[in-house]
């Protein structure tokens, strides 16, 4: 009997030490890695390409986050950032696709709220300029017979705000990091509506 004390404890333990390495795993899982690269936001995780369905729980989890707390700006950040990964020109080269607007939207309010509440992480910026762009290029694929012709300035209007606001960002980083400014130069928009 004497032996059978230290025996319970090891098993204990062993639980403890499983318990805590799942709890690291989980919390290292819910704020995958980024950096800037080439003047975008990217989750650095070892791949070369983004793919959805891999950060599908991490997705459903910030949307039961913001559902909470809509003001954590973490998440906001997150959500944003894979809104813009899952709607780019990588993820969705044809400009018209469906929801990819609609997405990009979406995620614009979200940055735009996040660092309205003070979010200040240079990351955030960057990601701002990046959603701007990938708005704007959900413009360049519009052609005459799609839309009349008040539709068709009413988009020439909307694609003209959403390129001054990227450039204006890109400038705005440019300054901001000098080092990478020919990486945010070369991310201007220089294309003018297409109809």
């Amino acid at each position: 009997m004497l032996f059978a004390l230290p025996l319970m404890k090891a098993p204990i333990s062993s639980f403890l030490i499983l318990a805590f390495l799942f709890f690291v795993k989980v919390s290292a899982i819910a704020q995958p890695p980024t950096r800037i690269i080439a003047g975008k936001v990217l989750i650095n995780d070892g791949t070369m390409k983004f793919t959805a369905a891999k950060f599908r729980p991490i997705v459903d989890s910030l949307d039961k986050v913001l559902k909470v707390h809509p003001t954590d700006t973490i998440s906001l950040f997150y959500r944003a950032l894979f809104y813009s990964l899952s709607n780019n020109l990588m993820a969705r080269p044809y400009q018209k696709e469906n929801s990819a607007l609609d997405n990009l939207i979406i995620g614009k309010s979200q940055i735009e709220k996040a660092i309205s509440l003070g979010m200040s992480d240079f990351k955030t910026r960057v990601l701002r300029a990046q959603i701007y762009g990938d708005i704007a290029y959900r413009y360049t694929g519009d052609e005459s017979w799609m839309f009349n012709k008040k539709q068709i300035a009413d988009r020439k209007t909307q694609y003209n705000s959403f390129k001054e606001l990227a450039n204006k960002y890109y400038d705005e980083l440019a300054v901001l990091d000098k080092g990478n400014a020919y990486d945010y130069q070369k991310l201007r928009i220089t294309a003018n509506y297409p109809l």
